[in-house]
């Protein structure tokens, strides 16, 4: 064969680059051939990186909305700060429990010596998404003395629109506090399906997207309107595994099939 004749990928290279484990995790039972695994394979990566979009958004209102809460709820009249002007990173404090007091240690060695870097900001620019998450576990709820109280009475501050400030109607509790901190759970863990590559497409990503709009909305429902308006996940998610035949077939055949 000529060399411009060969393929620009076989099989073969993407049992090798990818693993054939890997692969053969995406072939269904109703496929004609491979090339349709690989369809398959194309689609889940469009998925997933149309998803992080969404996953952005709700990551980032979410922290700052705990934060801007929790500064709101944590006396640091005692608190001693000597670095980073914020009850996370207080002196000698018992707010944080181990892992978590672990985390803000690794975020504040991202952040340098540079003393304009060393703002609570930047802190919480640098915590991870599990930091949040972790941050609404029963650990820092209203009835452990020691610690920064934050649940069930942050809630309406985290999710106005859910529990609205100062409604007599509307009153989170520790049972909101368990469903929250359930939901953040399993958003966070199919962000890290996403990001360790993993499969998603066998999920039920209609409902995990709603359920990520719709925790959404409880924090900013202009957020929520610009998401669904602007985010194409939804159209990759309808149009499924077959619409990304054609790319499997075009990264299959050689160059010269490719301009035929």
């Amino acid at each position: 064969m000529h060399p411009a004749q060969a393929p620009l990928l076989t099989l073969a290279t993407l049992h090798r680059a990818l693993s054939e484990q890997r692969l053969n995790s995406y072939q269904h039972a109703g496929d004609r051939d491979e090339v349709d695994g690989v369809a398959r394979y194309i689609w889940n990566m469009a998925l997933c990186g149309t998803l992080h979009s969404s996953l952005h958004v709700f990551e980032v209102t979410l922290r700052n909305a705990i934060f801007t809460t929790s500064v709101k709820l944590v006396d640091t009249s005692n608190l001693v700060m000597p670095d980073i002007p914020c009850w996370l990173d207080a002196a000698n404090s018992t707010l944080l429990y181990d892992d978590e007091a672990a985390e803000v240690r690794r975020a504040k060695s991202y952040l340098g010596t540079d003393r304009k870097q060393r703002t609570p900001g930047h802190l919480v620019a640098k915590l991870g998404f599990g930091f949040w998450v972790q941050l609404t576990a029963r650990a820092y709820n209203e009835l452990r003395a020691d610690g920064p109280r934050l649940w069930p009475r942050g809630l309406s501050g985290v999710f106005p629109f859910k529990w609205p400030p100062g409604s007599k109607k509307i009153v989170a509790d520790h049972g909101d506090r368990e469903m929250v901190f359930a939901r953040l759970h399993k958003i966070r863990t199919l962000r890290n399906r996403i990001a360790h590559h993993e499969a998603i497409w066998e999920l039920d990503l209609e409902r995990e997207y709603g359920g990520i709009l719709e925790m959404l909305g409880w924090m900013s429902p202009r957020m929520h309107s610009a998401v669904s308006e602007l985010d194409r996940f939804p159209v990759v998610l309808a149009a499924g595994p077959g619409s990304y035949r054609r790319e499997a077939e075009l990264l299959l055949r050689t160059p010269s099939e490719r301009t035929t």
